[in-house]
């Protein structure tokens, strides 16, 4: 009776033991991260330096952080705590705001918004404190259009209209929209922007006038439509 009773003792000795040790060997594993997000400026393309460029507010960003393609954790905006505890390990912080979850399914004709979205991969280390700074920046582009000063005294201002396409998307906008909004696309791969300016000269003959040009991602652009009347031709400012 006594040797069993000295087994069990025993028994249970060597369990608490054991857990103990695990639970040190798990404290031991965890690191701490610190997230920090910032806003980068959006480039200014061929506009006034004093025009308002899209923004957001790092208050309105979602935040996931990944393992792998596994995410570990998932924050809504303005929910991210001082401190993450985190196991050991390589991860990936992501921040975007709400339009990058809807951006992919935009209707053909609609004007789109400004997408942002940044990551950072970073390494956590045991009893460690590890800060994180993560910038988030514009993911799809933006673009306008500006009629040039003398283009109302050979055409009809009213009856101008720009249609800009990309990725499927076709996208109209009026004179009255002018330098006041922007389309926004997200470029994909092998992908180029087409526009195509249509309008109504003196002689009330329909002027057409399209090209291809150059954009990228994370920039905003205006196209600038002048008429020379040395060669009677209207081109686009580079």
């Amino acid at each position: 009776m006594k040797q069993n009773l000295l087994y069990l003792l025993l028994g249970i000795f060597l369990l608490a033991s054991c857990q103990q040790e695990e639970v040190t060997e798990n404290q031991s594993g965890y690191g701490y991260l610190s997230l920090k997000s910032v806003v980068a400026t959006v480039e200014n393309v061929n506009q006034s330096a004093s025009r308002a460029l899209p923004s957001v507010d790092k208050a309105a960003l979602y935040v996931e952080i990944c393992e792998g393609d596994k995410k570990v954790l998932s924050y809504e905006p303005g929910e991210v705590p001082e401190q993450i505890p985190l196991p050991i390990g390589t991860y990936t912080a992501k921040a975007y705001n709400a339009a990058y979850q809807t951006y992919e399914s935009w209707a053909e004709d609609a004007q789109g918004e400004p997408v942002f979205y940044g990551e950072e991969t970073f390494t956590i280390t045991a009893d460690t404190h590890t800060e994180v700074t993560l910038e988030v920046s514009l993911y799809n582009f933006g673009i306008t259009f500006q009629l040039g000063d003398n283009f109302g005294t050979y055409f009809k201002t009213e009856q101008t209209e720009l249609t800009l396409m990309c990725n499927g998307r076709n996208v109209t906008l009026d004179a009255g929209q002018q330098s006041s909004t922007y389309v926004y696309f997200y470029l994909e791969e092998n992908s180029k922007l087409n526009y195509t300016l249509v309008s109504r000269n003196d002689d009330d003959e329909t002027v057409t006038l399209s090209g291809t040009p150059e954009v990228a991602n994370g920039k905003c652009y205006t196209l600038i439509f002048e008429f020379n009347p040395e060669t009677q031709s209207l081109s686009v400012a580079d």
